[in-house]
């Protein structure tokens, strides 16, 4: 009597390799966006963990993503947060982290040093908001998970030249360059560890 052993395949979960995609694809349009607007992305995708915190730092041009002086998203912009949160698979914006750590992300509104210091931090603040309510339409969980912060040029990327008298056009491109790296929403996602080491 002849006996055939019959192995079953392996399954395979085809989420991981979308998901994969996904954030290859995420990757591609922040490198292209960051070269069309030709700033430098030092900070861009940066990752740290400081003691019980880990942090992953996404900074985007707010000349990209607001018209100047405007607290309204332009289409460039809503379209940057459609491809960073848009999310079938409900992955991305996911707050539940098995209890021993907490997922917050905290919106920072950045300004540069132009118009008066007080009405800088509205604008800020403003900006701030109006993206949380961006990400809110791809996550509505984020109200529980979410940090608004603003900053008037206090927190500068760039250092702002202080020239001084008629400007060269060299002098003013300088100038121009700093100012604009410095209007920005940053955008940190922090995990949290809620289990202390005794």
């Amino acid at each position: 009597m002849k006996y055939v052993i019959r192995r079953q395949k392996a399954k395979f979960d085809v989420w991981p390799v979308v998901y994969i995609d996904l954030m290859t694809q995420i990757m591609m349009f922040f490198v292209i966006l960051w070269s069309i607007s030709q700033m430098q992305a030092k900070k861009h995708g940066a990752s740290k963990t400081v003691g019980d915190t880990t942090e992953h730092v996404v900074s985007l041009p707010g000349d990209v993503l607001f018209p100047s002086g405007k607290t309204k998203l332009t289409s460039q912009g809503e379209e940057v947060f459609a491809r960073l949160f848009k999310d079938d698979t409900g992955e991305v914006l996911t707050f539940e982290t098995g209890g021993l750590t907490k997922r917050v992300l905290v919106i920072h509104g950045h300004t540069d040093s132009d118009g008066k210091k007080d009405e800088n931090y509205v604008l800020g603040f403003q900006r701030a908001l109006t993206v949380y309510k961006e990400i809110q339409k791809y996550g509505p969980e984020i109200a529980d998970h979410a940090v608004l912060c603003t900053h008037a040029d206090n927190t500068p990327v760039k250092e702002v030249p202080l020239f001084t008298g008629t400007l060269t056009p060299a002098q003013a491109q300088a100038l121009s360059e700093a100012k604009s790296k410095n209007r920005r929403i940053t955008i940190e996602d922090q995990v949290n560890s809620v289990v202390k080491d005794e």
